[in-house]
Protein backbone atom coordinates (compact mmCIF):
# COMPACT_ATOMS: atom_id res chain seq x y z
CA UNK A 1 0.00 0.00 0.00
CA UNK A 2 1.43 3.37 -0.94
CA UNK A 3 1.79 6.23 1.68
CA UNK A 4 -0.95 8.89 1.71
CA UNK A 5 2.30 11.29 0.32
CA UNK A 6 2.66 9.18 -2.63
CA UNK A 7 -0.80 8.29 -3.66
CA UNK A 8 -1.51 12.50 -3.06
CA UNK A 9 1.37 13.19 -5.27
CA UNK A 10 0.37 10.65 -7.93
CA UNK A 11 -3.52 11.49 -8.06
CA UNK A 12 -2.38 15.28 -8.32
CA UNK A 13 0.05 14.27 -11.40
CA UNK A 14 -2.98 12.22 -12.99
CA UNK A 15 -5.45 15.41 -12.19
CA UNK A 16 -2.96 17.39 -14.13
CA UNK A 17 -2.63 15.29 -17.29
CA UNK A 18 -7.00 15.28 -17.28
CA UNK A 19 -7.00 19.09 -16.82
CA UNK A 20 -4.65 19.48 -20.06
CA UNK A 21 -6.60 16.93 -21.89
CA UNK A 22 -10.60 18.96 -21.05
CA UNK A 23 -8.67 21.89 -21.43
CA UNK A 24 -7.91 21.26 -24.87
CA UNK A 25 -11.08 18.98 -26.14
CA UNK A 26 -14.04 20.47 -23.91
CA UNK A 27 -12.62 24.11 -23.13
CA UNK A 28 -15.75 25.09 -21.24
CA UNK A 29 -15.72 22.40 -18.95
CA UNK A 30 -14.57 23.76 -14.91
CA UNK A 31 -12.41 21.72 -13.08
CA UNK A 32 -10.81 21.98 -9.76
CA UNK A 33 -8.25 19.74 -7.57
CA UNK A 34 -9.13 19.04 -4.61
CA UNK A 35 -6.62 18.74 -1.68
CA UNK A 36 -5.88 15.34 -2.00
CA UNK A 37 -5.35 15.28 -5.56
CA UNK A 38 -9.29 14.40 -6.87
CA UNK A 39 -10.05 16.16 -9.45
CA UNK A 40 -14.08 17.19 -10.03
CA UNK A 41 -15.42 17.92 -13.87
CA UNK A 42 -18.04 20.57 -14.06
CA UNK A 43 -19.92 20.84 -17.18
CA UNK A 44 -23.45 21.99 -18.78
CA UNK A 45 -25.98 19.54 -19.31
CA UNK A 46 -25.29 20.29 -22.95
CA UNK A 47 -21.28 18.89 -22.80
CA UNK A 48 -21.50 15.65 -20.41
CA UNK A 49 -21.12 13.25 -22.89
CA UNK A 50 -18.41 14.67 -24.48
CA UNK A 51 -16.71 15.04 -21.29
CA UNK A 52 -17.37 11.83 -20.11
CA UNK A 53 -16.09 10.32 -23.30
CA UNK A 54 -12.91 12.07 -23.42
CA UNK A 55 -12.39 11.01 -19.27
CA UNK A 56 -12.77 7.54 -20.58
CA UNK A 57 -9.92 7.54 -22.84
CA UNK A 58 -7.75 10.18 -21.67
CA UNK A 59 -3.88 9.12 -22.42
CA UNK A 60 -2.73 6.93 -19.03
CA UNK A 61 -4.98 7.59 -17.01
CA UNK A 62 -8.59 6.62 -18.28
CA UNK A 63 -11.46 6.89 -15.85
CA UNK A 64 -12.77 3.80 -17.33
CA UNK A 65 -14.80 2.43 -14.15
CA UNK A 66 -18.04 4.14 -12.76
CA UNK A 67 -18.04 3.18 -9.02
CA UNK A 68 -21.30 5.53 -8.34
CA UNK A 69 -24.12 7.87 -10.15
CA UNK A 70 -25.85 9.89 -7.23
CA UNK A 71 -28.26 12.89 -7.16
CA UNK A 72 -28.65 16.11 -4.85
CA UNK A 73 -31.36 17.88 -4.63
CA UNK A 74 -30.61 22.14 -4.32
CA UNK A 75 -33.76 23.55 -3.94
CA UNK A 76 -31.88 26.97 -2.43
CA UNK A 77 -30.22 27.00 -5.68
CA UNK A 78 -32.99 25.78 -8.08
CA UNK A 79 -31.13 22.99 -9.23
CA UNK A 80 -30.62 19.58 -8.79
CA UNK A 81 -26.97 17.64 -9.48
CA UNK A 82 -25.98 14.64 -10.57
CA UNK A 83 -23.04 12.99 -9.97
CA UNK A 84 -20.42 10.57 -11.61
CA UNK A 85 -17.94 8.93 -9.47
CA UNK A 86 -15.06 7.63 -11.57
CA UNK A 87 -11.76 5.56 -11.42
CA UNK A 88 -9.10 4.55 -13.12
CA UNK A 89 -8.63 0.92 -13.49
CA UNK A 90 -4.92 0.71 -14.70
CA UNK A 91 -4.25 3.73 -12.68
CA UNK A 92 -5.48 2.93 -9.22
CA UNK A 93 -4.57 6.28 -7.70
CA UNK A 94 -6.78 8.33 -9.94
CA UNK A 95 -10.11 9.69 -9.32
CA UNK A 96 -12.52 12.03 -10.42
CA UNK A 97 -15.94 13.12 -10.23
CA UNK A 98 -17.95 14.58 -13.32
CA UNK A 99 -20.90 16.39 -12.54
CA UNK A 100 -24.16 18.17 -14.17
CA UNK A 101 -26.35 20.61 -12.82
CA UNK A 102 -30.18 20.93 -13.94
CA UNK A 103 -32.77 23.10 -13.34
CA UNK A 104 -35.44 21.62 -10.65
CA UNK A 105 -38.06 23.45 -11.73
CA UNK A 106 -38.15 21.73 -14.95
CA UNK A 107 -40.54 19.50 -16.28
CA UNK A 108 -38.92 17.01 -16.54
CA UNK A 109 -35.07 17.56 -15.43
CA UNK A 110 -33.05 16.15 -18.27
CA UNK A 111 -29.66 14.75 -18.66
CA UNK A 112 -28.03 12.96 -21.64
CA UNK A 113 -27.64 9.37 -20.44
CA UNK A 114 -23.85 8.08 -20.05
CA UNK A 115 -25.30 3.96 -20.28
CA UNK A 116 -23.35 3.67 -23.91
CA UNK A 117 -19.91 4.96 -22.16
CA UNK A 118 -20.16 3.39 -18.30
CA UNK A 119 -22.55 0.44 -18.94
CA UNK A 120 -22.64 0.41 -15.19
CA UNK A 121 -24.37 3.52 -15.58
CA UNK A 122 -28.05 2.09 -16.60
CA UNK A 123 -28.92 0.95 -13.47
CA UNK A 124 -27.65 3.87 -11.14
CA UNK A 125 -29.20 6.32 -13.72
CA UNK A 126 -32.60 4.53 -13.43
CA UNK A 127 -31.96 5.30 -9.52
CA UNK A 128 -31.76 8.71 -10.16
CA UNK A 129 -35.15 8.79 -11.96
CA UNK A 130 -36.51 7.03 -9.97
CA UNK A 131 -36.11 9.17 -6.24
CA UNK A 132 -34.93 12.48 -7.99
CA UNK A 133 -37.28 12.78 -11.02
CA UNK A 134 -33.64 13.26 -13.42
CA UNK A 135 -35.14 12.05 -17.11
CA UNK A 136 -31.75 10.71 -19.02
CA UNK A 137 -32.03 10.92 -22.63
CA UNK A 138 -30.94 8.40 -24.68
CA UNK A 139 -31.37 5.60 -21.94
CA UNK A 140 -31.90 2.17 -23.24
CA UNK A 141 -34.77 1.33 -20.42
CA UNK A 142 -35.68 4.38 -18.21
CA UNK A 143 -38.29 3.04 -15.73
CA UNK A 144 -38.91 2.94 -12.02
CA UNK A 145 -36.33 0.44 -10.23
CA UNK A 146 -37.17 0.91 -6.48
CA UNK A 147 -40.38 1.99 -6.13
CA UNK A 148 -44.13 0.94 -8.13
CA UNK A 149 -45.01 2.46 -11.11
CA UNK A 150 -47.78 3.93 -9.55
CA UNK A 151 -45.78 5.75 -6.72
CA UNK A 152 -46.46 9.60 -7.20
CA UNK A 153 -43.54 11.76 -6.50
CA UNK A 154 -39.76 11.70 -6.03
CA UNK A 155 -39.18 10.93 -2.59
CA UNK A 156 -35.00 11.91 -2.48
CA UNK A 157 -36.45 15.69 -3.38
CA UNK A 158 -36.68 18.06 -0.30
CA UNK A 159 -39.82 18.96 -1.00
CA UNK A 160 -41.48 15.72 -1.16
CA UNK A 161 -44.48 15.22 0.92
CA UNK A 162 -45.60 11.33 2.08
CA UNK A 163 -49.19 11.58 1.49
CA UNK A 164 -49.57 7.79 1.93
CA UNK A 165 -51.54 6.63 4.71
CA UNK A 166 -49.31 5.35 7.94
CA UNK A 167 -48.95 1.88 8.31
CA UNK A 168 -48.40 0.13 11.93
CA UNK A 169 -45.53 -1.01 12.41
CA UNK A 170 -44.50 -4.31 13.26
CA UNK A 171 -42.91 -5.26 16.22
CA UNK A 172 -41.68 -8.14 18.09
CA UNK A 173 -44.74 -8.74 20.07
CA UNK A 174 -46.64 -9.39 16.81
CA UNK A 175 -44.56 -12.32 16.59
CA UNK A 176 -44.67 -13.92 19.93
CA UNK A 177 -47.60 -16.50 20.78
Amino acid sequence: MRPATDLRSARLAAAAVLQAELASRVPSARTTVRPDGELEVRVEPSELRQAAEVLRTAGSHPLNYLSCVSGVDWPDRGVIEVVYTLHSMPDPSTKASLRSEVARDADPPVLPSLAEVWPTAGFQEREVYDLLGVRFEGHPDLRRILLDESFVGYPLRKDFVDTRPPRRRVTREDYQP
